[in-house]
């Protein structure tokens, strides 16, 4: 099948290793070596149209990898999104998350939105904007908010259309890859 809204939240292999029992991904998930994670759509014969979006998650420490992957997918980076993480507290309806990190502590993700060259064709609406606030979930999960942003800037979802590579849960209209995920595409 061949794709032209793409979703993907990478399993990068991150370099430094975190002190504590739950900190970092590699204690939640298995992660990819950079080349594999290059190879992934070829490996995988997961093909995208000529005038594909890509949504792709990146990490701080990463962005030179985020921004190779876009090219080795045949992606030019063109915007980004950013999500404020908040979490409920019993002070107050809600507050920024406190997350990880050496340097500060991260209480927002980032996703570059890259395109192919006609890409500009699926944008739906021009109205959406590039922040959303949402709260924490599980490690690394993405919240139900982005994809209502993604599928707001993009329209209505098709399963033969969208996809979400790395996916966490099955989601309506949407093929759905990960490990965690039993349905038409397992990773294996």
């Amino acid at each position: 099948m061949t794709y032209s809204i793409v979703v993907v939240d990478p399993p990068w292999p991150f370099k430094d290793k975190l002190a504590g029992p739950k900190r970092g991904a590699a204690m939640h998930y298995k992660l990819m070596a950079m080349q594999d994670i290059y190879d992934f759509p070829t490996k995988r014969e997961v093909t995208f149209a000529p005038d594909a979006l890509l949504f792709m998650w990146r990490v701080a420490s990463m962005v030179p990898e985020a921004m190779a992957t876009c090219k080795a997918w045949g992606f030019v980076p063109k915007s980004e999104i950013v999500w404020v993480k908040t979490s409920v507290s019993k002070k107050a309806e809600s507050s920024l998350a406190f997350g990880m990190g050496r340097y500060v502590r991260n209480c927002h993700e980032v996703c570059i939105i890259a395109a192919r060259p006609k890409a500009v064709r699926l944008i739906k609406k021009l109205n959406v904007r590039s922040v959303f606030f949402a709260p924490v979930g599980r490690h690394s999960a993405k919240p139900q908010a982005f994809y209502d942003l993604v599928e707001n800037l993009t329209g209505e979802p098709n399963p033969e259309r969208n996809i979400d590579i790395f996916g966490r849960k099955k989601r309506s209209g949407w093929t759905v890859i990960g490990d965690e995920v039993v349905n038409e595409m397992e990773m294996g």
